[in-house]
């Protein structure tokens, strides 16, 4: 085994943390294992590192010696007003924030065959957040979301300036930071709470405040559909740094017709804006609509409507080329 292999597998180990159990169909206990994700990499964390900065080699040895890895930072806890020292691995992150997602995602492949798969609407909504916040990690929404000289941020300048005040922020990065742990620890229908009372308190224009976290949520589950793809035949659907969420066509006002995700070789999610509906589309003037992928008609999702839970049916026997 080369060294390279095994710390991959090393760094592995390290980030797993048991949370639960199973019994097998032997009857052995299995233990689930959730993986601690950070929303600030481990590498910009140790800028911050507590104590001298080890290499990889360094580090990897002293976890072989002492269990932990041995990469400190200290901590100021808001709530508590405390600071104090913890392990680089412990601090901004969340556990397990992909597990659900991924378990979504392997039962939309297993459906490929059928063509067809139906989710409980609680399980919907975690797909949709988990795009949504995938979308909202991405490179260029950090660097530009909260810069208070871009143009496009113009009506949003001064709700960031109030926000950095009040929080102590210095800089966009950090505000950016601050929004991603926001939407991290609250439920979706929290979200889209928070959102209702922003347009109950602002009225018409509260649908236009998109700067402000809840709304921006808001709008990005209603305006938009999800439609699930596949490739055509001996072709497949390629990674590219933006290929979680890249906004695709406009018409109007709207920022984008489609926003892809791409899952694997073989599956893209895409939502797709409400005026792709096919009663919608019936009746959109001609040309109004820009988009290279308007030959495509997605299905939305059919409700099922069974005793007290909702749930969606998705691929609606469409392969989308």
């Amino acid at each position: 085994m080369s060294p390279r292999r095994e710390n991959c597998q090393t760094s592995t180990r390290r980030a797993n943390k048991k949370v639960a159990g199973v019994r097998s169909a032997g009857g052995s206990r299995r233990a689930h294992t959730y993986q601690y994700q950070h929303f600030i990499p481990r590498f910009v964390l140790r800028r911050f590192q507590v104590g001298i900065l080890k290499s990889r080699i360094e580090r990897y040895k002293e976890f072989q010696r002492i269990g932990v890895d041995p990469e400190y930072v200290l901590y100021y806890d808001v709530a508590t007003g405390s600071l104090d020292t913890r392990l680089i691995g412990k601090v901004y992150g969340v556990l397990g924030i992909y597990q659900d997602a991924a378990s979504i995602i392997k039962d939309l492949h297993q459906a490929l065959p059928q063509s067809t798969l139906t989710l409980k609407r609680r399980f919907l909504e975690l797909l949709q957040k988990f795009l949504f916040l995938m979308h909202y990690r991405n490179e260029s929404r950090s660097r530009r979301a909260f810069e208070v000289d871009r143009p496009e941020n113009a009506k949003a300048r001064q709700w960031i300036e109030r926000g950095m005040k009040a929080e102590g922020i210095q800089s966009a990065a950090d505000m950016w930071r601050r929004i991603l742990r926001y939407h991290l620890d609250s439920l979706h229908s929290d979200l889209m709470r928070e959102a209702e009372k922003v347009v109950e308190k602002r009225g018409e224009e509260g649908h236009q405040e998109m700067h402000i976290p809840p709304v921006t949520y808001r709008t990005y589950v209603d305006d938009y559909f999800l439609s699930i793809w596949e490739a055509a035949p001996g072709e497949e659907f390629i990674l590219t740094h933006n290929a979680f969420g890249l906004s695709e066509g406009s018409a109007g006002s709207c920022p984008a017709l489609h926003r892809l995700f791409v899952l694997s070789p073989r599956i893209a999610a895409v939502l797709c804006n409400v005026r792709l509906r096919p009663d919608a589309k019936r009746y959109t003037r001609p040309g109004s609509l820009e988009s290279s992928l308007l030959s495509v008609n997605p299905a939305p999702p059919a409700p099922i409507y069974a005793g007290r839970e909702d749930s969606i049916w998705l691929f609606a026997h469409q392969r989308s080329s």
